[in-house]
C-alpha cells in the first residue's frame, strides 16, 4: 500500500514537472468559397456610365468580396477593377489578391450618390492616366469599402466622370 501511495505521488509530481496542464483550445474557422459570377444588379454599388465586363462575388472568412472587371486596353494585372468588400470594419487598402494599392498622399475629395470619396488621378509619361478611388459606407452592422483602379490612354475628364455616378443598388440595402 505504501509503495502504491509512493508511486502515485511520484507520477503526480513527474506529471506536474513535465508541464501537464489543462489548455483551452480556441477554434479558428477559415472559410473560402470559389468566386461566383454575379449580375450587375447584385453588386452593392452599381457603376453607372462605364461598361462592366464581368462581376464576381466571393465569401472569405467574415468578408464578402465583389469585384468587377472593366475594359482593360493596357492588359496590366490589377488594372481596371472595382473592388467592393463587405466586412465588420472598413478596409484601408484593397485585398492583396487584387494587386494594387492606393497612393499614400491625400486624394481629391469628391461626392456621389453614396457620399464622399477620395480619388487620385496619376498621369504617366506615356500619356496613360490611372485613377484610384476609395469610398466607405456603412449600415448598422457592416461596412462597405469600395476601391477603384482604372487606367486608360484617354486623359479627358470624362473618363473618370463615372465615379461621380456610382449608385447604391437594392442589394446594398440588404447588407
Amino acid at each position: 500500500m505504501q509503495k502504491l501511495l509512493f508511486a502515485s505521488v511520484a507520477i503526480g509530481i513527474t506529471g506536474h514537472l513535465t508541464g501537464c496542464q489543462m489548455t483551452h483550445n480556441q477554434v479558428t474557422s477559415h472559410t473560402f468559397n470559389d468566386p461566383a459570377s454575379v449580375h450587375d444588379y447584385q453588386l452593392p454599388v452599381f457603376p453607372d456610365g462605364i461598361k462592366l465586363l464581368t462581376n464576381y462575388k466571393q465569401t472569405r472568412n467574415q468578408q464578402t468580396w465583389f469585384w468587377s472587371e472593366l475594359e482593360n486596353h493596357t492588359y496590366q494585372q490589377g488594372e481596371n477593377l472595382i473592388v467592393q468588400v463587405v466586412s465588420r470594419k472598413p478596409l484601408k487598402q484593397p485585398p492583396k489578391l487584387f494587386a494594387f494599392s492606393l497612393p499614400q498622399e491625400q486624394g481629391e475629395r469628391r461626392y456621389n450618390a453614396i457620399g464622399a470619396y477620395q480619388r487620385w488621378v496619376i498621369t504617366a509619361p506615356n500619356g496613360e492616366s490611372c485613377v484610384y478611388a476609395q469610398q466607405y459606407t456603412r449600415n448598422e452592422s457592416s461596412w462597405l469599402s469600395i476601391f477603384v483602379h482604372y487606367c486608360t490612354l484617354a486623359t479627358k475628364p470624362k473618363h473618370v466622370a463615372w465615379l461621380d455616378n456610382l449608385k447604391p443598388s437594392f442589394s446594398l440595402e440588404g447588407l
